[in-house]
């Protein structure tokens, strides 16, 4: 066996994943040539942080934590401090997305430089990649409309899968229809009286509310005495209504994360609960029980499994909405002392071995599919919290009775005078603009909506789907040791299709994970066989 770092390698993808790829392949690893491949021209920022998005869509991760390798996660943080217009920054602050978007583009300019001094050659290809194959030599062919480019290894960083939009073929005439928040001009033409209904309650719903109700809008935010925020509105006259399913806010993520050290939630345990039989979602739960009892933390956990109880109307399940983002906020403002926000502060600390137990395959089959279909959102609300800034404008339009909340929403409808139509729990809600923000992504490699690339590797069957023994799942059958796709010997996977083998994908430090340990594993065990 032939053992040796590829010398030529071909990134499909250009956004933060693209980037990080490149960005460590150029500093650390003999690769000779590298091309890179971005349909969009605009290589660096992707969706994430490309300039689709609106100036009021925040990171949700602190400055300080944004980085390109897992070992330096204070490298967006000093790059801000080279810069004059970026002095006092603060290190636990939200910036705009797109500034970490231009922070990308200088990574990919710097990264030209480095290589050409190294005498690495990048190729920067505009086209879109329709196809890949190998041949038994280990050489690896990547086909656009015009050229067939001949590599030894092939990274798919692609980013996001097709957005599925369900409602796209319900016509209502009588109402406007938003498809998606990105790009973030979208909203500039809702008129400012407007009551705007928002399909989902994630990360993507909060940037819809940063924006309708930004500084450009004519309305303010402002502190008083006490450093509370108030909602000032202006012109501002719009009413934003959250719907969703189960109506679950996005917890708050810690200022000062407490000093966690885990003794029952770890790996080990896991693993050998996993080995003995006994492993199941409520051994987890007891597990992360235990570890709350062990740091002196109290945990309500009826807020935690059922936040809505007891509430009989849309107007109870918005006030209790209030209360515990109130509580959340407060919980996340506290001393690293404090121990009221240890839920979100043990999913930041155990990220990584969330991300080892779901790719080992712990849980058992039946247990993993009960989590994805019933509890996978819920605990992304801890594992994927909101920053302090944008918690804070929520809970001020609440109290000026511009933010409210609907729970149960899984259908919309068009009524008889041709506008949308909500039902939900405790009723239905009729709504003239929606936006929809539910990003749900087609993460189904057979699905017909996957780009040619992907439909045309499924039909050959050199990618196939993620499978449990209970039929085809979300994502690529992967080994996640090395993130090769399985039926392929040189294609290896970075991107949303690892959301399934994988834990939650969206997370700029996980992904740079991901990358390292790609590249140590083609450094490791060589492209050729």
């Amino acid at each position: 066996m032939t053992t040796r770092f590829p010398a030529r390698i071909a990134i499909i993808g250009c956004g933060f994943t693209g980037t990080t790829a490149l960005y460590q392949l150029i500093e650390r690893y003999p690769v000779k040539e590298v091309f890179v491949f971005e349909t969009s021209g605009h290589f660096g920022p992707g969706y994430a942080y490309g300039n689709g998005n609106a100036p009021a869509y925040l990171m949700n991760n602190t400055t300080d934590t944004m980085c390109l390798e897992p070992s330096n996660r204070g490298a967006f943080l000093a790059w801000l401090k080279s810069k004059p217009e970026f002095s006092g920054v603060d290190p636990k602050g939200h910036l705009p997305r797109l500034v970490y978007g231009q922070f990308l583009e200088e990574v990919i300019a710097a990264t030209r430089v480095v290589a050409a001094i190294k005498g690495i050659q990048i190729h920067f290809v505009t086209e879109e990649v329709i196809d890949i194959s190998e041949d038994n030599s280990g050489k690896v062919t990547v086909r656009t409309a015009t050229a067939d480019i001949d590599t030894e290894a092939v990274i798919l960083a692609t980013g996001r899968c097709p957005e599925i939009d369900r409602l796209a073929r319900l016509e209502a005439p009588g109402a406007n229809y938003i498809s998606t928040h990105i790009p973030g001009h979208r909203l500039d033409s809702i008129p400012l009286d407007a009551t705007v209904h928002v399909l989902g309650a994630s990360l993507s719903a909060y940037d819809v509310v940063n924006g309708l109700f930004s500084d450009e809008t004519g309305c303010r935010f402002v502190r008083d005495e006490n450093g509370v925020l108030s909602f000032v509105p202006g012109e501002n006259q719009r009413l934003v209504v959250l719907a969703s399913r189960t109506g679950r806010m996005k917890k708050v993520a810690s200022r000062n994360r407490m000093n966690i050290q885990r003794r029952f939630f770890t790996e080990e345990t896991v693993a050998a609960q996993s080995q003995a039989g006994r492993l199941s979602l409520v051994s987890l739960l007891e597990l992360v029980r235990s570890e709350a009892e062990a740091h002196g933390a109290r945990i309500n956990w009826s807020n935690v499994l059922s936040p809505y109880a007891g509430c009989g109307s849309t107007e109870a399940v918005t006030q209790r909405a209030q209360t515990l983002l109130a509580d959340d906020l407060a919980a996340a403002s506290g001393s690293s002392e404090d121990k009221s926000n240890f839920l979100v502060d043990l999913a930041g600390d155990a990220q990584l071995a969330l991300w080892n137990i779901v790719a080992a395959g712990l849980l058992p089959p039946e247990e993993e599919a009960l989590y994805r279909r019933y509890y996978e959102s819920s605990v992304l609300t801890f594992a994927a919290p909101c920053p302090i800034a944008t918690a804070e404008r929520l809970l001020a339009l609440m109290h000026a009775d511009r933010l409210s909340i609907i729970t149960g929403v899984s259908d919309v409808r068009v009524t008889a005078d041709g506008v949308y139509a909500l039902p939900h729990e405790h009723g239905v809600e009729k709504a003239n603009l929606l936006i929809n923000v539910t990003n749900a992504v087609d993460r189904r490699i057979e699905s017909p909506y996957q780009s040619s690339l992907y439909r045309a590797l499924a039909v050959r069957g050199s990618i196939r789907p993620h499978e449990r023994g209970q039929g085809p799942l979300d994502g690529i059958a992967v080994d996640m040791k090395t993130f090769r796709a399985k039926g392929m010997r040189h294609v290896y996977v970075a991107n949303m299709l690892l959301w399934g083998p994988g834990f939650f994908t969206s997370s700029a430090f996980m992904m740079a994970t991901v990358i390292e340990r790609m590249l140590a594993a083609m450094l490791e065990s060589g492209a050729t066989e």
